[in-house]
């Protein structure tokens, strides 16, 4: 067979396949695709804990949040009652003033009433005592008048002198005006 020509690769089957001791080479392809289904388990079980890790953290975000919520809460209920406090005791001390208040003009008015009641008798009794001589000073002119009529009547010829009692009466009132100044 030394003429005929070698087969062409084409016409050539695969014989089995030899490592370099001699063994036979297992295939591969099998090991490549049970390396691959490895790893794609081992990248669904890192996304799956990764998702489970992040649903933790965002639980135990809203978990905090809440918390500062509720303290928040707390803190502005404290506020509050604080000021709700501090509003309540203002108005009773409020209160408190405007009845005392009250009670201090109800005093002052009753005392102001009693000293114009005094002052007023006062005034009244001054005058009656002013009044009383110019009063009498005007019933003794008149009287005085009067006789001096019931002489002239009598005489005939007396006159009265009007111009000297009209001078007294004017003297008289000058004299009250200034008792009342």
């Amino acid at each position: 067979m030394a003429g005929t020509p070698p087969p062409r690769r084409q016409d050539r089957k695969p014989g089995l396949a030899v490592d370099s001791s001699g063994g036979p080479v297992i295939d591969p392809t099998q090991n490549v695709l049970d390396l691959v289904e490895a790893a794609i388990r081992r990248q669904d079980d890192l996304r799956e804990s990764e998702s489970r890790h992040i649903r933790e953290v965002a639980r135990l975000r809203a978990e905090h949040a809440e918390d500062l919520r509720k303290a928040e809460t707390a803190r502005i209920d404290a506020i509050r009652a604080v000021d709700v406090g501090a509003v309540n005791r203002a108005a009773e001390v409020s209160a408190q003033q405007a009845t005392t208040l009250a009670v201090q003009v109800a005093q002052s008015a009753e005392t102001l009433r009693t000293q114009v009641a005094a002052a007023a008798t006062a005034a009244t009794v001054a005058l009656a005592a002013a009044l009383e001589p110019i009063q009498k000073d005007i019933a003794d002119l008149r009287r005085a008048q009067y006789e001096a009529q019931g002489v002239k009547s009598n005489v005939g010829e007396s006159r009265l002198n009007y111009g000297t009692i009209l001078g007294a009466l004017a003297v008289l009132v000058a004299i009250a005006v200034a008792l009342f100044k």
